[in-house]
């Protein structure tokens, strides 16, 4: 797919480090369970980056801190260049919150049902010290492909995808320049999917939104994203073009991922077993469940880039692959002189 030039301008909104960890175990208990490990990722300006991971890999929770419905303990932030999380100046965290806004998974759980639809919008404006004038408001829902009589519907009266368009039209009413897509089409029915994906895409185009499109549905993120990031127990695993990712998948995960994709032409067999296991792995990572000698245990894998011989380079992090330059072979080697072989 084609895709704004970005040449090199810097990213729209960079996160560096960023780490979450959750209380376990009752009120005084000191257990603790990390969700986000020292998460490094880029959103350009114009672009739509998917994220991808099966169910508790962390998905949702990066989308809340970067929605500042939760505060990470420890990283970075940088919208423009500047740290959101560090920032002490007067009306920063509202221009943030204007700047980047959250489409959730469930479009009738966030719309109070005891209201219409014009509501929704008016609020939203209202909240940011903006006026709601007829116009802005039927401006608005025409965008995202809905009648001027919808203004007077009540959440109950629309169907799903409507009512997710309603979801996406309300956070479209302050101009963000970046949203943050929770899972948008999962609890919609499989018909209305593609036009969702499709009014992301327009509104790409259209107004330079940036998008990041949170997603268990690779075949999706295939088709309306630029670039794919793969999240496995809290941590980017492998990242790089769509397509070139999926061609050519190089971390064992982002494979399993992609077997559950139907596809009539694949040939190889599918394994339901690993597929169970690996998923126990995912929401209780103690260790590497690939690794077979201990390494990933030892030493942190570094970010590799494969597909070079292909034309279709991204990157892996994954001790199965050799480092891709001496800086990075001689890191792994400072950190575990077993490691140097692998």
């Amino acid at each position: 797919m084609t895709a704004p030039a970005t040449a090199t301008r810097a990213p729209l909104l960079s996160v560096r480090g960023l780490t979450k960890d959750f209380r376990t175990g009752g009120l005084f208990s000191r257990d603790r369970h990390r969700a986000l490990n020292a998460v490094d990722l880029d959103i350009p300006h114009g672009r739509i980056v998917a994220l991808v991971g099966e169910s508790g890999s962390g998905k949702s929770t990066l989308a809340r801190c970067l929605a500042r419905l939760e505060q990470p303990n420890s990283g970075q932030v940088l919208l423009d260049g500047e740290d959101v999380l560090r920032t002490q100046k007067r009306g920063a965290s509202r221009a943030y919150r204007s700047a980047v806004q959250m489409v959730f998974q469930d479009p009738f759980g966030s719309l109070n049902p005891v209201h219409r639809v014009e509501h929704f919008l008016r609020r939203a404006l209202l909240v940011h010290g903006r006026t709601a004038g007829e116009d802005e408001l039927r401006e608005l829902i025409t965008t995202v492909g809905l009648t001027e009589d919808m203004l007077q519907s009540y959440p109950h009266e629309l169907s799903g995808g409507q009512r997710q368009r309603v979801a996406i039209a309300r956070a479209l009413a302050v101009d963000p320049r970046l949203v943050l897509a929770d899972e948008p089409t999962s609890m919609l029915d499989v018909s209305v999917r593609i036009g969702i994906l499709n009014l992301m895409r327009r509104l790409r185009e259209e107004r330079g939104i940036s998008l990041l499109y949170i997603t268990h549905d690779l075949a999706s993120a295939r088709y309306v994203a630029d670039t794919t990031q793969v999240l496995f127990a809290g941590e980017l695993v492998e990242g790089g073009d769509s397509l070139a990712l999926m061609n050519r998948p190089a971390h064992p995960y982002t494979q399993l991922l992609l077997s559950a994709v139907p596809d009539p032409e694949r040939t190889e067999g599918y394994d339901p077993v690993l597929r169970a296991w690996l998923r126990a792995a995912v929401l209780t990572p103690e260790s590497c469940p690939y690794e077979d000698e201990g390494t990933c245990s030892r030493t942190e894998p570094v970010r590799h880039t494969v597909g070079e011989d292909d034309g279709q380079p991204h990157w892996v992090r994954c001790h199965l692959y050799t480092p891709a330059t001496p800086t990075a072979r001689r890191v792994l080697t400072a950190a575990s002189p077993e490691a140097e072989n692998v």
